[in-house]
């Protein structure tokens, strides 16, 4: 119950899908694929059929468990989950970190990659990447370090959970002041306090978009879906026509994830941003609890308690994700997920400023070469696009459907590509922006219905 709430190769493989896969699932599920045959406005999942949805772990999630209570702040080393056997877990878990180069610089992104035992025949990888300050632990786990999205989905499809670069730290972060934390760029080091400045600086979407790409690539093979959460939704349309493009296949999956900064909907979302909005581009922007207790906070998040106030409830959850959430955001991503393009020369002298004369070989030509890459991302050239969210997410989500984000966005897509199916699916549950850990199991079975209606032919 919910809390008593209520190449060719590619394309032939997305084309396998079909029946069998279908037959696998739940009613549940199986009726929401029905009802995204349908062409309609949006879609709405009644709480009634939400609680039909998802499936069991073999061990509930036990054996992760034991590792994450085991570790200092939750923070469990990625790596020792490949020690856990399969058979226990119903998947197998592998991490992966990959270093590139950018801007004269080396960049690290790590991923976390769980193959089922039991795959549904002809589906892809979901590759989910996370929004700003957070990293894979939110998809992996909830805040009581219960089993979370990534693990349910991992019992059907493969599922590629991956962090941006500067997310994640081995072990967490142990400062206090979120402010003084250094990002992860290089995962065997930690950098000086004058490179770090160079490295905020030039931190555009490019350095997340290309780490992304060579990720999927080295880890994975065969057609691949990206779901981008929150800020993290600029990335799967930023890469539609790159090296990805032939295993994307122009399949776009949406949860919480808007659209790009570009679009006409997102700029009035946003409206007009000055540069006082902003902190300098060498600084890092810390996210307090204090930000999460509205939006973002609801009465099923693990933490909920109705004695307490909003507040107290979100200092309680992240004092919990403290050391291994990393709780900041660098001002560029920002800047560019703001859809701020007038902002390119306050931006670009900053960049200038920052790397004169560094030592480290940076180049800021190139970093501002690359600035408000969320502004040119394509609007067509899709070939089917689904968005999800839930009644609560008052960012993507409206009680007015006719204001809602998603469905905005939805609308301009379907003005720009104007013969395909485009869907946006509703969880009429009261769920937020973070349903993912707050009713992991049920949206799992959402999410793969909404995916198994993205890949049919």
């Amino acid at each position: 119950m919910i809390h008593s709430f209520f190449r060719i190769g590619a394309t032939l493989a997305f084309l396998a899908i079909a029946v069998p896969a279908l037959q696998a699932q739940g009613p549940g599920e199986a009726q929401i694929i029905s009802m995204l045959q349908q062409e309609q406005p949006y879609h709405s999942v009644s709480p009634e059929l939400f609680e039909q949805l998802g499936w069991d772990l073999p061990d509930g999630g036990s054996r992760v468990k034991a590792l994450a209570d085991a570790a200092p702040g939750g923070a469990v080393d990625p790596r020792k989950l490949e020690s856990l056997p399969a058979d226990q877990l119903g998947y197998r878990a592998k991490w992966h970190e990959i270093r590139y180069k950018l801007y004269g610089l080396d960049w690290d992104i790590p991923g976390l990659h769980l193959i089922p035992n039991h795959p549904l025949p002809g589906m892809p990888t979901l590759v989910i990447i996370n929004g700003g300050a957070a990293n894979w632990y939110e998809f992996f786990l909830d805040p009581l370090n219960r089993p979370g999205l990534g693990q349910y989905l991992a019992q059907k499809i493969p599922v590629l959970l991956v962090t941006i670069p500067g997310n994640y730290r081995h072990g967490g972060w142990t400062e206090p002041e979120y402010e003084k934390r250094i990002p992860g760029y290089l995962l065997d080091r930690d950098v000086s306090a004058e490179e770090l400045k160079v490295r905020n600086a030039v931190y555009t979407f490019r350095v997340v978009t290309e780490g992304v790409k060579k990720l999927v690539e080295a880890v994975t093979s065969g057609p691949v879906v990206l779901v981008g959460h929150s800020t993290g939704g600029e990335i799967q349309f930023i890469l539609k026509d790159s090296s990805l493009k032939d295993r994307t296949q122009g399949l776009s999956f949406g949860w919480g994830t808007g659209g790009p900064a570009a679009l006409t909907s997102m700029r009035e979302f946003r409206g007009i941003r000055s540069a006082e909005d902003y902190l300098d581009v060498w600084e890092i922007r810390p996210r307090p609890a204090e930000g999460y207790s509205r939006g973002y906070l609801g009465p099923l998040n693990p933490v909920w308690d109705p004695t307490q106030s909003r507040v107290a409830m979100a200092q309680r959850w992240m004092g919990l994700e403290e050391r291994r959430r990393p709780q900041f955001k660098q001002p560029l991503q920002d800047m560019e997920h703001n859809s701020a393009g007038n902002l390119r020369e306050h931006a670009a002298s900053q960049i200038q400023q920052a790397l004169q004369g560094n030592p480290f070989g940076a180049n800021p030509d190139e970093a501002i070469a690359d600035l408000f890459s969320t502004m040119r991302a394509p609007v067509t050239g899709y070939r089917k696009m689904i968005w999800s969210t839930t009644k609560l997410d008052d960012g993507h989500w409206n009680q007015n459907p006719s204001n809602a984000r998603e469905l905005r966005v939805a609308n301009e897509f379907r003005k720009n590509n104007p013969d395909i199916p485009i869907r946006v699916l509703v969880f009429d549950v009261p769920m937020t922006h973070y349903g993912h850990v707050e009713m992991p199991r049920q949206l799992a079975g959402g999410l793969l219905a909404a995916l198994q209606w993205l890949v049919q032919p």
